[in-house]
């Protein structure tokens, strides 16, 4: 990057941990580490070859972000959660204090790429929505939802039963099962498209509108043909919610 300006992002989820640098020309060069045993080491390795003068993060892990604080304390660090002046009004929200990170910043990203109202669903270990609406001339976050991601609600079957067996499921399977896979199938992968779709016709009917559909998160390509909602895929929405923090945006 020849942008003098160089931001270090860095999305610390419950599975991974991204990093890539960021600029006003845009992101790129994207890491990853698994987020447990996350160390200095493995960290500093990542990194190495790259040059930067600040960092932003967005982390939901207090453990992992103790690791990353060490990595970075030469830096000036700015976390999404302190994050006073942005695209978006979230002092409507009472529950503010306890805000994800991540959730902060999939906001920011989505205003940015979907008419209002807008939902940016966020797959991974936990399934996220956030809900920003249109109050006065300032988007506003509305809100959002926190399912089980859809590893955590699979593995649950398995887990917790006697004799069902651990096998890969398959969609697009028949919706009544003539095996113990294909019933497994049906309730696990459709009735989870399902879930989704249910919660975000419970936000139209909140809202008394349709809502334009971000998806992001490691098995958000898989569902999004699925929905009946029309979605729009971003891999990258985390991370550039996190540029606009930043202000590079």
């Amino acid at each position: 990057m020849k942008d003098e300006d160089v931001c270090l992002l860095v999305d610390n989820s419950n599975t991974r941990t991204k990093f890539a640098l960021g600029s006003r020309t845009g992101i790129e060069g994207l890491r990853i580490l698994p987020t447990q045993g996350l160390s200095v080491a493995a960290v500093q390795g990542v990194i190495s070859t790259w040059k930067f003068n600040r960092v932003c993060i967005c982390s939901v892990v207090p453990a992992a972000m103790m690791v990353l604080a060490e990595v970075f304390k030469a830096y000036p660090v700015l976390r999404v959660s302190e994050v006073q002046r942005t695209q978006v009004d979230f002092s409507t929200y009472p529950g503010i204090s306890t805000l994800g990170e991540d959730r902060i910043a999939n906001a920011l990203a989505a205003v940015t790429l979907a008419a209002l109202p807008v939902v940016a669903v966020d797959m991974g270990t936990a399934t996220t929505f956030e809900v920003v609406v249109q109050r006065g001339a300032c988007p506003s976050f509305a809100g959002g939802v926190i399912a089980p991601g859809y590893k955590s609600y699979a593995a649950c079957l398995v887990s917790n039963t006697a004799q069902l067996p651990e096998h890969e499921l398959v969609a697009g399977g028949p919706a009544i099962g003539r095996t113990t896979l294909e019933a497994m199938s049906a309730g696990v992968i459709s009735g989870y498209a399902g879930m989704l779709d249910a919660l975000l016709d419970g936000i139209e009917r909140e809202l008394g509108e349709r809502v334009q559909v971000v998806l992001t998160g490691g098995d958000a390509a898989f569902f999004a043909s699925m929905l009946r909602h029309p979605a729009m895929l971003v891999s990258d929405l985390t991370l550039r919610g996190l540029a606009l923090a930043a202000g590079l945006s």
